[in-house]
């Protein structure tokens, strides 16, 4: 599909995990020794079996009717090909690939005939490209150790590809051109900042360029392959930036369809003529919502546009150039994101807290749906899993903070138990009511979880989202305490039984939100796990990959602020620390490194403290390896029973 932004975004899981530590970390067990110990009671399913639930994802039907998908039933993703007799029977086909650290992600080619492959080096994101072999392996095809290489679309004749990588600079992405036939590589465009290629024409000479500069500030260019000339498409807003995105170009490729947010709250949907830059909005039902993103087919034949209501994912599909809109069939409630559109079919994924991912296909238009991947459950009733409630609470300064809230099976309003906040990454980034086995198993043992969506989140327009930025970043850390005191108030948990919990950004709001609480007379929180998350802005934004630091800079504050920085660095104010740390970061992270576990891990033993530590050396920013999965889903739990879980 021809489109700038993915609209399946919301299926890329976090995984949290751990391994055997350096220095630091307490010396870790056999994952055999410890999986699946954490159980509700004798007989109930352990956290292995929970873990073990997973559905094959990134579903893509060939010419000749067999289907690739990725799958990890050996504890990392890889390749697997399911013969065409097989397909919606079965999810389970012959494995292709066979990479230590796992497959990142795949490509096949509009006809059919080859395969992209993704993959990098334990956990470091410097993504390389290879080319299946059709009699197994692969053949490298941009390779270099350094670089963070990523495809952008395929030539309409599938003869080629356009790339992106850092190879010049660590900051810069340059866009070029790869041609299968003698491996030849053409730069295309090397101009300073984040530039991605979203789109080419039938004959390749044109292409629809991005350039990214922060989630609220982005523009949209027309390159001329020939001339090298760019022609910028963005709509532009009457005073200050504006988000704009590519989603493709229209049938005879005269005009073009984008996202943007200029002089507007939400993203819209504009069509814009390449010859008389007239601008309007061609679907006026889309007004007024947010839009995850949308993309073009390739046959250009039928958009597909994601709507996001409440965190709750729509999906749309119109015909092209009409704008009629498709039928589609009545879909269960959840995030659905639209996948393969080759030849005239629609794919599509629907994820919620009973359904992990499953991937339906409409053959052609009045079909009803077939299901083409398969959950392993591991013998649980995921029906009986609980749905979450979406709720509202009233943040310090009066602000709406939309949340998902968990309880378990039974839960009878009123009655206090321990809660888990997890705060979501990014800060750019939105809780959605997903399958999720964590918090499932969570649920199973009695605990609630909260899912605060605090300020900066994205999904509730473009001021919400930019409510956090630099001086106000400790706003947000003030909701995520709010959360909790919410809790606490409405009788769902009690002072102590609460625990802060995120990764990345949540990592980073895990540790602000207990230093915040810490420092207040009535406190709330009882333990707090933070997963490859900030404590220092100034070492997080000296040693962040070189890629991330001006594009974190803008969200954050610069560097040239370290008044400011040291302001909401959580190691300054470790003092206010006072309840229990599990702390957890893969060695390899590139984008914030492990020494922002270091400095808490030693600042906390240094007065005294004993976090629970659990670093994985073979593992990035998040953690992808089921062992890794196993072993800290299970030291976590552990660790929640001895603290807030009495």
């Amino acid at each position: 599909m021809r489109t700038g932004r993915m609209l399946s975004g919301v299926l890329a899981l976090v995984m949290f995990a751990g391994a055997a530590a350096p220095v630091l970390a307490q010396e870790a067990k056999p994952v055999g020794a410890v999986a699946g110990k954490a159980a509700l009671k004798s007989g109930s399913p352990t956290i292995e079996q929970f873990l073990k639930i997973r559905t094959p994802g990134s579903a893509t039907i060939a010419a000749d009717g067999s289907m690739y998908v990725r799958d990890w039933p050996d504890g990392v993703w890889q390749l697997y090909r399911v013969p065409a007799d097989q397909v919606g029977k079965s999810s389970s086909g012959q494995k292709l690939t066979d990479f230590k650290d796992g497959l990142s992600g795949y490509s096949l080619s509009p006809d059919g005939k080859n395969v992209l492959l993704f993959h990098a080096v334990g956990g470091n994101e410097n993504t390389q490209i290879s080319l299946l072999k059709p009699e197994g392996g692969f053949k490298p095809l941009v390779e270099n150790p350094k670089v963070q290489y990523a495809v952008n679309a395929w030539l309409d004749d599938s003869s080629g590809f356009i790339f992106t990588g850092n190879d010049k600079s660590p900051s810069d992405f340059y866009i070029y051109r790869y041609d299968l036939a003698d491996g030849k590589v053409t730069q295309l465009l090397s101009k300073e900042g984040s530039w991605s290629a979203g789109d080419v024409t039938r004959d390749a000479k044109r292409y629809l360029v991005a350039q990214y500069r922060s989630i609220s500030d982005s523009s949209v260019h027309e390159l001329d392959a020939a001339t090298g000339k760019l022609t910028e498409l963005s709509v532009k807003p009457k005073e200050g930036t504006s988000s704009n995105e590519i989603v493709g170009y229209m049938p005879g490729e005269k005009s073009v369809l984008l996202l943007t947010d200029a002089d507007a709250d939400v993203k819209k949907l504009v069509l814009k003529d390449l010859a008389t830059g007239a601008v309007s909005e061609p679907i006026k039902e889309l007004s007024g919502y947010e839009l995850d993103g949308a993309g073009i087919d390739h046959e250009r034949n039928r958009l597909i546009v994601s709507v996001n209501r409440d965190g709750y994912g729509e999906a749309s599909v119109y015909e092209l150039p009409s704008f009629k809109k498709m039928a589609l069939p009545d879909i269960p409630k959840g995030v659905v994101s639209i996948g393969d559109t080759r030849k005239g079919r629609l794919s599509y994924t629907l994820s919620n807290a009973q359904t992990p991912g499953l991937t339906y296909t409409i053959d052609k238009a009045g079909d009803a749906p077939r299901q083409i991947t398969f959950t392993d459950t591991q013998g649980i009733d995921l029906s009986a899993f609980p749905l979450p409630k979406l709720v509202k609470y009233t943040s310090f300064d009066g602000l709406e903070i939309p949340s998902f809230l968990w309880t378990p099976p039974g839960y009878k309003e009123g009655t206090p138990i321990p809660f888990v906040v997890n705060y979501h990454g990014g800060p750019e980034g939105q809780h959605r009511p997903t399958f999720s086995a964590l918090t499932q198993f969570l649920l199973s043992r009695g605990y609630g979880v909260m899912q605060p969506n605090v300020r900066g989140s994205t999904g509730y327009g473009r001021k919400f989202h930019m409510m956090d930025d630099y001086k106000k970043r400790w706003d947000s850390v003030k909701d995520g305490v709010e959360a909790a005191r919410w809790l606490v108030k409405n009788n769902y948990s009690s002072p102590g039984r609460i625990a802060a919990y995120g990764g990345s950004y949540g990592g980073f709001m895990a540790v602000a939100t207990i230093v915040d609480d810490g420092a207040s007379k009535d406190r709330v929180f009882g333990a707090s796990v933070n997963v490859v998350g900030i404590v220092n802005m100034k070492t997080f934004l000296e040693q962040t990959a070189g890629y991330r630091r001006k594009l974190r800079e803008v969200e954050y504050g610069p560097l040239s602020d370290p008044e400011f920085l040291a302001s909401v660095s959580s190691i300054n104010r470790i003092d206010d620390i006072k309840v229990p740390m599990m702390i957890a970061h893969g060695l390899n992270d590139p984008r914030v490194p492990v020494g922002e576990a270091m400095q808490l891990a030693v600042g906390l033993q240094q007065r005294g403290f004993d976090p629970e530590l659990v670093f994985c050396p073979d593992e990035g920013h998040g953690f992808a390896k089921l062992s890794n999965r196993l072993l800290f889903s299970d030291r976590m739990v552990k660790f929640l029973d001895r603290t807030i879980g009495k």
